[in-house]
């Protein structure tokens, strides 16, 4: 399948003549596109502008540029690049065989922002070897905006998921 079809049938349909956008895949791939650049945006200031900490809630929250070699809590693990390609298709394979075929906005906005954070920080160590980190909480970590839309797009669809659960069960 050629790419104009295979844009047609993910994006589009046609009535009478005249041209849809089919919004629910739109926001699936929207949010991965918007989360993607933003989060590129982000780490390319992070990169020019945060040569010192930048203390914003006395040293409770501050910014400060780190290269992140590791996973999350910058863990290493061998083999990483391999791992983050896996896993990004993992993902990719899941929402496509389980989720898209719910038709729910909210899972698709949840898989998205997920998957623009996997984007996200996978170029950067697939390309570059590490992740730029810049948003530090103390006692806490160093993070960067595509580690918080994998957190709050797989908050979005665990709250999602038990609060379907427990209609289910008071239904019953």
């Amino acid at each position: 399948m050629y790419f104009p079809l295979l844009f047609q049938k993910m994006f589009c349909n046609f009535k009478n003549n005249i041209y849809f956008v089919n919004f629910k895949n739109m926001i699936f791939y929207l949010t991965i596109f918007l989360g993607v650049i933003l989060d590129a945006i982000s780490k390319y200031f992070a990169n020019i502008y945060l040569q010192e900490q930048i203390n914003i809630f006395s040293d409770f929250l501050f910014l400060k540029y780190v290269e992140n070699k590791g996973i999350a809590f910058s863990v290493n693990i061998p083999f990483l690049k391999i791992v983050t390609i896996i896993l990004i298709l993992g993902i990719f394979y899941y929402y496509f065989k389980e989720e898209k075929k719910k038709n729910d906005k909210l899972i698709d906005f949840s898989f998205g922002l997920i998957l623009a954070g996997a984007f996200g920080n996978g170029y950067e160590r697939i390309f570059n070897g590490f992740v730029i980190d810049f948003l530090g909480v103390k006692y806490f970590s160093v993070f960067n905006l595509a580690d918080s839309f994998i957190f709050v797009g797989a908050l979005i669809y665990l709250l999602k998921i038990f609060f379907e659960k427990k209609e289910k069960i008071s239904a019953k």
